[in-house]
């Protein structure tokens, strides 16, 4: 994601920890976290489509006082009241520029849809959801094309995403996604989408495993994975699963920065080499 100066880090951190702290005890946290991601997402768009707004909402020149009045004005009566506590602590807070206040939005709401979806114990589903829709992309350029066309409009890219994911995902996947391709925080939509699989990954205790493979795995064989990582590593992880019929047979095994290479063709390779 964007750089953040330790000012604003600071003021993101306080934000986060304050909308958390909203979600989960409120009777109904699950609804209130899907409600309020979507909407501090819609909160980005309204002030993005408005300069001076954007510049007068983290104008630290002026009072936090004057600049929570601004938000309310703005949104009060449009918003859950959580969400609108939450934008008036945002905007109260100091930030490093303008561009980091949004950052830090779009951040907040993504955590509010990802508390959400573990308290309804569904960030699993979420992290998988997310991480297929990634490789889907990545397999298809035209579709990657069109989903990051800066010459169309944020909302013709959401309504794209939509129809590709109509009743096929949680109501937190298609929120985050829709998120993604109008207003990526890192690369193309795609590169978005598997950052935030691998932070619902963390968020539910378990380090991603990128696994490279010539087909598929099956069910055991992905939980014999699991198991020997768990003995090799002492960790939990989720298993990211890629298909490269080049390595022949056998399994690259990717976890941070240790690569574990038990593939048929780095097996050729140092035949050969050993034959030269």
């Amino acid at each position: 994601m964007a750089f953040m100066y330790a000012v604003s880090r600071e003021a993101l951190a306080r934000v986060r920890e304050f909308a958390h702290k909203l979600i989960a005890e409120h009777e109904n946290s699950v609804v209130v976290g899907h409600q309020m991601g979507a909407e501090l997402f819609a909160v980005v768009e309204e002030i993005e489509s408005d300069r001076p707004l954007r510049i007068a909402l983290a104008d630290v020149s002026a009072t936090p006082e004057r600049r929570v009045a601004l938000i309310k004005e703005l949104f009060d009566g449009k918003v859950l009241p959580e969400t609108l506590e939450v934008c008036c602590a945002a905007v109260s807070e100091e930030w490093s520029n303008p561009a980091d206040l949004r950052d830090g939005l779009i951040r907040t709401g993504r955590g509010a849809l990802m508390q959400a979806a573990e308290i309804s114990e569904t960030l699993p589903q979420v992290e998988e959801e997310l991480f297929r829709l990634s490789r889907v992309i990545k397999n298809h350029p035209k579709l990657e094309q069109a989903l990051g066309d800066r010459g169309t409009s944020s909302e013709d890219r959401r309504k794209l995403m939509a129809q590709l994911l109509y009743g096929k995902v949680s109501v937190v996947t298609e929120i985050l996604a829709a998120q993604a391709v109008a207003r990526p925080q890192e690369g193309m939509a795609a590169d978005d989408l598997d950052i935030l699989s691998r932070q619902a990954a963390h968020q539910t205790g378990r380090r991603v495993a990128d696994v490279i493979t010539p087909v598929a795995l099956s069910d055991t064989q992905r939980e014999n994975l699991r198991a020997k990582i768990l003995d090799i590593y002492g960790i939990h992880v989720s298993i990211h699963e890629l298909i490269d019929p080049s390595i022949i047979g056998g399994v690259i095994i990717k976890v941070g920065k240790e690569i574990i290479d038990g593939s048929l063709s780095n097996k050729l390779d140092t035949l050969r080499r050993s034959l030269v």
